[in-house]
């Protein structure tokens, strides 16, 4: 009996908040036909053979369905190349973006071709709204979110031991904070006083293990933990707060990282003591990536409920630009 056909897969790869190519954070989407059913081992392998941070396996919607319905949905899973997690910030823009730019497309010449477009992907986290302007080429998502300060703080023999260099631990404007984006999801903010300190920051740091030492609703044993260091930069013409920012975790530094960016502008909108105002939307400009070649741009818009208690509402937006395209043969 002849053995059965390989099954190709198209593929198409994008560098995310970034309109420059080779710049920002890569990210591969691979669209998988209503008619393919791939079990998780293989969203796992092909994850793996990218071997980029974060690979989306995206289940195509039916064309007619996309530009027929008034909020179309598409399913995605969002791979590491260990695991698939609930949420990343850089795949899920890049994915939006390319869907959005899929529906411009489709709109053809009208009229209505230029105005914003909205839509929804479902992944592990839930449901995630973003709107797509086809005239700037950027996504925002509305991000899922559950934000929370620990009462524990980086200790200065904590930072030492985890390998960062002294002039770092020197010149920390105050006691890192521990911060979770959501449960199962924490990152470690330290604040320098200037960008010759951030260029400073070296990856190969120690895996943190706070297990035990935090409020385990949120940071359960093995939680997922990066360091996100940060320089304020004071405020742009339209008024957004700029900062500049490297992530790293264990020997990793990454190039634009969604998530850290959500966790610390939602800790500096709760709890920055300079914030003034918080009526309305506090808006951020993250520039990331610059020390490794591959500069990123990130923006956010936070908003607060009435009390400025917590976090009603975090979007996330930017741009995504196409690298590669083929297929993968399963």
């Amino acid at each position: 009996m002849a053995s059965p056909s390989p099954q190709k897969l198209a593929y198409i790869t994008f560098d995310v908040f970034t309109k420059t190519r080779f710049m920002g954070n890569p990210l591969a989407i691979v669209k998988v036909p209503q008619s393919v059913t791939l079990t998780q081992a293989d969203k796992q392998k092909i994850a793996r053979e990218f071997n980029y941070s974060e690979t989306v396996i995206l289940q195509e919607n039916d064309q007619e369905l996309a530009q027929n319905s008034a909020i179309p949905e598409w399913k995605i899973g969002i791979f590491l190349t260990t695991a698939e997690i609930p949420f990343a910030g850089h795949p899920t823009i890049g994915t939006t973006c390319y869907l959005g730019a899929q529906l411009q497309a489709a709109r053809g010449h009208s009229e209505s071709s230029n105005y914003p477009i909205h839509g929804k992907v479902i992944a592990k986290a839930g449901p995630i709204p973003f709107t797509y302007d086809p005239v700037l080429k950027t996504s925002s998502v509305e991000v899922p979110q559950n934000f929370h300060l620990h009462e524990k703080v980086l200790t200065v023999n904590e930072a030492l031991f985890y390998g960062l260099a002294p002039t770092i631990v020197e010149n920390m404007v105050r006691p890192p904070a521990f911060v979770s984006l959501v449960k199962g999801m924490t990152f470690i903010l330290v604040e320098l006083p200037s960008l010759e300190i951030l260029n400073e920051v070296r990856p190969g740091l120690r895996e943190v293990n706070v297990d035990g030492q935090l409020d385990t609703e949120w940071h359960p044993d093995g939680t997922f933990t990066a360091f996100a260091f940060f320089v304020r930069l004071g405020k742009s013409p339209n008024g957004s707060s700029k900062l500049r920012t490297r992530v790293v975790f264990g020997s990793t530094e990454d190039p634009a990282t969604g998530a850290a960016s959500c966790a610390l502008t939602a800790y500096l909108s709760l709890f920055n003591p300079d914030k003034g105002d918080v009526s309305g939307a506090q808006k951020f400009e993250i520039t990331q990536g610059v020390e490794m070649g591959r500069e990123s741009h990130i923006q956010l818009d936070v908003t607060l409920n009435a009390s400025n208690t917590h976090v009603e509402r975090l979007m996330l937006g930017g741009s995504a630009v196409q690298v590669m395209e083929g297929s993968i043969t399963l």
